[in-house]
């Protein structure tokens, strides 16, 4: 796995259908339950994760940003990402970068327990209770995809602890993706409102990673927040790349857990849900839909 030639299959998603679910009374429960649904573990899932990572490095032509891969090409570096999921960011660089040490935690342990590199190390942790790390211990943190998973306040705990176990000189750097609106059709605009309004009711603000280096900013210790985007098109159009993207939002919306979650936030029927995102391929075909990828990194201060 630790090259971007690594073939992941890409499988549609096998989550099975909860019939607790309809039996859920409190809404507090509902709300746990529907969580698990956001962290689904599922090998669908979890492809499109692996396939996502590869895209990702792919558009960016790097894993990261920050500049300090000659620092973790000479050993000794510690890195550290949170809300790792599989592992997949992680079993890359380990193989790569095979004299420096890195460490993932999750609250999901979906991650390898035992076939991994010898210089990788998993913990299953929430990060929103804290990091269990020293301070100033590496070199560089970092945190992919997390905007769907903090409210505000999250937000602010998971930078904080991020700068605070951070070595000054590291880097901090958080990767995540946003919706431009540009060149939408109207069932993917209808799709994505609708899973942001989902979100919204657990007071996560899908749009607040638009700003997020206002809010990174804030923070002490912390050096100039640059910023990188990278666009691409949706489908077809978009050629090679926007074909895979395709094939991942496609699967995703094609799941189970999203026809579950989705239908019942619009009002529609799960048989409804269906008929209209097996129409997604035919409309990025007639449309640019854009998609934009966005990395925030900074260093952290050298204390005087």
């Amino acid at each position: 796995m630790g090259n971007k030639n690594s073939h992941i299959k890409n499988k549609r998603s096998s989550i099975k259908k909860i019939p607790e679910f309809e039996k859920i009374e409190s809404e507090q429960e509902r709300q746990e339950k529907l969580l698990d649904y956001y962290l689904s573990t599922d090998t669908g899932s979890i492809d499109r994760l692996h396939m996502y990572h590869f895209l990702k490095g792919y558009i960016f032509q790097g894993n990261f940003s920050s500049p300090i891969e000659d620092i973790i090409i000479e050993g000794g570096c510690k890195v550290l990402d949170i809300g790792c999921g599989p592992g997949t960011w992680l079993l890359d660089l380990s193989n790569k970068y095979e004299n420096s040490y890195f460490f993932g935690v999750d609250i999901k342990p979906i991650f390898p327990r035992e076939i991994k590199p010898n210089n990788l190390e998993f913990i299953e942790a929430d990060v929103t209770n804290g990091l269990s790390f020293r301070d100033n211990e590496f070199d560089l943190t970092h945190a992919d995809l997390m905007s769907l998973m903090f409210t505000p306040e999250q937000w602010d705990i998971v930078l904080s602890e991020l700068i605070r176990v951070t070595k000054p000189g590291g880097y901090i750097e958080i990767s995540d993706r946003r919706n431009s609106f540009v060149g939408v059709g109207p069932i993917y605009r209808r799709l994505t409102d609708s899973i942001w309004a989902s979100f919204l009711k657990r007071n996560i603000d899908a749009k607040l990673i638009y700003n997020l280096d206002s809010k990174f900013e804030l923070q002490p210790n912390i050096g100039k927040v640059h910023r990188i985007e990278k666009d691409l098109i949706v489908g077809p159009n978009g050629g090679k790349i926007g074909l895979v993207f395709q094939d991942i939002a496609v699967s995703y919306f094609n799941s189970d857990m999203t026809c579950k979650v989705v239908s019942e936030e619009i009002g529609i029927s799960e048989e409804e849900y269906k008929n209209m995102a097996e129409k997604l391929v035919e409309e990025f075909k007639q449309t640019n839909t854009e998609c934009v990828h966005v990395r925030f990194w900074a260093q952290k201060q050298l204390t005087e």
